[in-house]
């Protein structure tokens, strides 16, 4: 019998001696980040709206995705056709912790693809940031094994995860993937004192019926009333060029829903501004946070409401 030489950093279980779902191979080198993408970014563009807020982060992409997901805004990184053919640019852990400095940054995010497929890059850049109290992002769609998060918890500061739907069956058709593992991964970051927001997008006839966003909703309640929740807007991508966009009513209606429903901090995105965009006090509905588009204006006062003094939970 032929022993396969399986890969345990997501529930994919790829045998890393043939075709990865997300294109990880044996000998990774863990000390060479090979790089898509490097940007200075709004820290509120991952989003995250609960931690540093009103500051810049150093957002870095690689290559790979552990899902398929039809409405791949970046596909053309996380699913390339031929990976050979996508730009990339080798830098050390070192090199990547030197560019937050140099640019006064006090945080570097994974984004832009699924930066979990390559956990000892998130882990190894981490160890040097937090020399100079430089905090670690994820942003993540939560497809991640068991052992993968037992390692990350001990290096990242904040996690933003795509809660795509509330149904097992969305995922196996739209992403290739289950649902149990992305609310297990909420539940792990949470319960291990990282700070977690989630973002669920809405796409009209796939997920945006009511029992798919009460589901999404029921389940951050379960955790926490005071999680950040974003709901989004759709926009054409990918394999669904054809589904139209999510109209902003869609959007806010779903935001009050989740208010109504007992959340304390829900968010819009992809829309025209509305209230939804700021941050409220849960104990007296001051605006603490107001925000246009990535114009932050904080009105904490030492990190607590200026009008009632509650702590909202929101990490300067």
């Amino acid at each position: 019998m032929i022993k396969m030489n399986k890969c345990d950093i997501c529930p994919n279980n790829c045998d890393l001696d043939g075709k990865t779902v997300c294109g990880r191979s044996s000998g990774l080198d863990e000390n060479i980040i090979e790089t898509t993408a490097i940007a200075i970014d709004p820290i509120e563009k991952k989003p995250l709206y609960h931690f540093m807020p009103g500051t810049q982060t150093l957002s870095v992409g690689t290559l790979g995705c552990n899902l398929r997901c039809l409405n791949c805004q970046n596909h053309s990184i996380a699913q390339p056709a031929d990976a050979s053919s996508v730009p990339t640019r080798s830098y050390s852990p070192e090199e990547i912790v030197e560019m937050a400095l140099d640019n006064k940054l006090k945080s570097i995010s994974w984004t832009y693809n699924e930066a979990s497929i390559h956990p000892e890059w998130i882990i190894n850049t981490a160890k040097i940031a937090r020399e100079y109290d430089i905090k670690s992002i994820l942003v993540t769609n939560g497809y991640t094994s068991g052992k993968t998060l037992e390692k990350l918890v001990h290096f990242v500061d904040a996690v933003n995860v795509d809660l795509k739907s509330s149904k097992d069956e969305f995922y196996k058709t739209v992403c290739g993937g289950r649902l149990e593992y992305v609310l297990e991964s909420i539940k792990y970051y949470f319960t291990h004192e990282i700070h977690v927001e989630v973002t669920t997008l809405i796409i009209p006839g796939y997920n945006s019926d009511g029992e798919s966003i009460n589901g999404v909703i029921d389940y951050i309640k379960s955790l926490s009333c005071d999680i950040p929740l974003h709901f989004s807007a759709f926009y054409p991508q990918y394999k669904l060029m054809n589904v139209e966009a999510t109209s902003d009513e869609l959007v806010f209606e779903a935001c009050k829903n989740a208010l109504d429903k007992g959340l304390n901090y829900v968010y819009a995105g992809n829309t025209y501004p509305s209230r939804f965009d700021n941050t409220y006090c849960s104990e007296c509905s001051e605006e603490i946070i107001e925000r246009d588009y990535y114009h932050i204006k904080n009105n904490l006062k030492e990190g607590l409401c200026p009008n009632c003094g509650k702590d909202n939970n929101i990490i300067l």
